[in-house]
């Protein structure tokens, strides 16, 4: 890959971003550094370096940005699980004004129209059968829909997830649903007679183009984005600001579509905030101001943006494009957002835990109607490896946080008040339910244990119970000095940020394995085995235990690097007996 392309992926991550790209690749901490690794690791291989790393899991391609070169849908299929279409409306009207009239004719309203919409329907679209029919049910498609029925697809190839509009670049947001078909006509001719290739800048036939899309994505149930705010050089700022579709989000036609505004509409972003908090089918998405804008800016433009929006309307795409470094991002950003909420006593962490999770996946996945199921492999949890979606909260009768809680009132007070603790229990030793002299932990005070709802999970040996790691806290994020889990990210930030070092930490669990046996009508418990050390016949022996252990934890996202078997010989009775112990190496 020419070098000139990397200068220009590092630039569209900023070079903020370089310590992260390079600690990612595992690299030297430089611009050559990177280079080097890509250059000899290849595109396949670094994008799903990123890609995994991002925890993406659906890709939604807008293909109506003209490259050189670029890989087809099917490419992408390779790096997550769901890959769909985003079709760029403005693009395909000018396509079909590209290509020769059949018999040598010229293109008229009627005959584009006609041309357009069956090219709409011809794309395999999100939509079911169930779908289809209860939106008949509930108003949103009318008779005119039916003749298209024909045309709905629920395959997976190809599949048209959104349209987008880029009216903006050309003609600004005040669209006009109502544009005369005098008006469009005239469009068209302008149009025409500029010559190809066409590019459409006439604001009446864009409006007209734009209507015509709302009443297909409608029928569909098809969302629809939009981009406002800034972009490249030949956009004039003063026409994507989001107010300016007043007259489109008051037209009952297309009250019931959904509707998102791309990149945060900065620097319109108080303005986008009020749209959504006031009008049901208007969505936020912060895309490309995040990474683009400097850290002080990005973190203003999506608290501008939660000002007043409903966190159920707002979310993050990557906006990426070329370059695999685009869709690798730090989350610094709303975690910065999220933890002033926190602070500002506007969230509770729980609640804040639980925004993180719509911001970046839930909100997308119901906007866009995306179905990951279709590979049980992929999740956007951002616990995924720790999270049992498949079970409810009905069935938890209790949930270990130190103190064991009845699964109920986790749910309706621990999760979000935690549980209380005296300062003493900290210190309290094994044999005295007191702490020992001059520790300063007292019967006096108390801190609360804080679920991180991260870590909770299903124990695999105890599936009616759940358990996760706590906090503590003296109040709403702000930790206790004498929390073990803050000591440990101190220590961690200061071998970071003055050494340079990261710490692991692995762990040597040990234990014996016994069988047992009568002797004498007594039951005596006897090693499993009394193979030499490192035998494959103590691993034969014991498989099928080993196997559940290693799969356990596994699902509680605990790595076990090796299973070790080993020799230690006990004296009992005055008589020696060889024992397996086993070890398990966990990080």
């Amino acid at each position: 890959m020419d070098f000139r392309e990397l200068r220009e992926a590092i630039e569209e991550v900023e070079i903020r971003n370089l310590r992260h790209i390079a600690e990612l690749y595992g690299s030297e901490l430089s611009l050559h550094g990177v280079e080097e690794y890509r250059r000899l690791s290849g595109l396949q291989s670094i994008s799903s370096t990123c890609f995994e790393a991002a925890r993406i899991s659906a890709i939604l391609i807008d293909d109506g940005i003209e490259f050189v070169k670029k890989h087809d849908i099917e490419w992408h299929k390779r790096l997550a699980p769901v890959v769909g279409r985003i079709l760029r409306i403005e693009r395909l009207a000018e396509k079909i004004l590209d290509e020769e009239f059949p018999d040598g004719g010229a293109w008229t309203l009627d005959t584009f129209t006609e041309t357009y919409l069956e090219k709409l329907k011809s794309y395999p679209f999100s939509l079911s059968l169930i779908s289809f029919c209860y939106l008949v049910l509930i108003g949103i498609i009318n008779e005119a829909c039916f003749s298209w029925f024909p045309y709905i697809c629920v395959t997976v190839a190809n599949q048209i997830f959104g349209l987008k509009s880029i009216a903006a670049y050309r003609s600004g947001l005040e669209i006009n649903t109502n544009a005369t078909r005098k008006d469009a006509e005239e469009g068209l001719s302008e149009i025409l007679s500029a010559g190809k290739p066409t590019r459409n800048m006439n604001k009446s036939f864009i409006d007209y183009v734009f209507t015509r899309s709302l009443e297909v994505a409608l029928c569909f149930d098809l969302p629809v984005q939009i981009h406002t705010g800034f972009g490249d050089k030949d956009l004039d700022m003063r026409l994507p600001n989001p107010l300016h579709l007043r007259t489109l989000l008051e037209d009952k036609r297309f009250s019931k579509c959904r509707i998102v505004l791309l990149h945060a509409s900065y620097p319109f972003s108080k303005e986008a905030s009020y749209l959504a908090s006031v009008y049901p089918q208007v969505y936020l998405d912060f895309g490309l101001a995040v990474p683009k804008l400097s850290f002080h800016g990005m973190i203003s433009s999506v608290k501008e943006l939660l000002e007043l929006a409903p966190i159920k309307k707002v979310m993050f795409s990557t906006d990426g494009y070329a370059f695999p470094e685009t869709f690798y991002l730090a989350r610094e950003v709303v975690f910065s957002v999220l933890r002033d909420a926190c602070i500002d006593g506007d969230l509770s962490i729980p609640e804040a835990i639980e925004a993180t999770k719509d911001i970046f996946a839930q909100n997308a996945i119901q906007f866009y109607k995306i179905n990951l199921s279709l590979d049980s492999k992929h999740t956007v949890t951002p616990n995924s490896m720790k999270t049992n979606t498949s079970a409810s909260h009905n069935d938890v009768s209790l949930v270990r946080i130190i103190w064991v809680v009845p699964g109920k009132r986790f749910n309706n007070v621990t999760k979000k008040n935690g549980v209380g603790l005296t300062f003493a229990c900290m210190g309290a030793t094994s044999f005295a339910d007191a702490p020992p002299d001059e520790t300063n932990l007292t019967g006096v005070g108390e801190i609360r244990l804080t679920p991180d709802l991260s870590t909770k999970c299903r124990i695999p040996w105890k599936t009616q119970e759940e358990m996760v790691l706590a906090g503590m806290q003296l109040k709403p994020g702000e930790a206790w000095e004498y929390c073990p889990r803050e000591a440990l990210r101190r220590v961690s930030k200061i071998l970071k940020d003055e050494f340079d070092l990261e710490m692991n930490a692995g762990f040597e669990n040990e234990f014996f394995l016994f069988k047992s046996v009568l002797r004498e009508e007594k039951e005596e418990w006897m090693p499993i085995d009394s193979a030499p050390y490192g035998s494959t016949s103590a691993f034969d022996a014991t498989s099928t235990l080993l196997h559940e252990v290693v799969a356990a934890l596994n699902s509680l996202n605990i790595t076990v690097e090796q299973v070790e078997m080993k020799l230690n010989i006990i004296y009992s009775y005055s008589w020696k007996e060889i024992l397996c112990w086993s070890y398990l190496y966990l990080t």
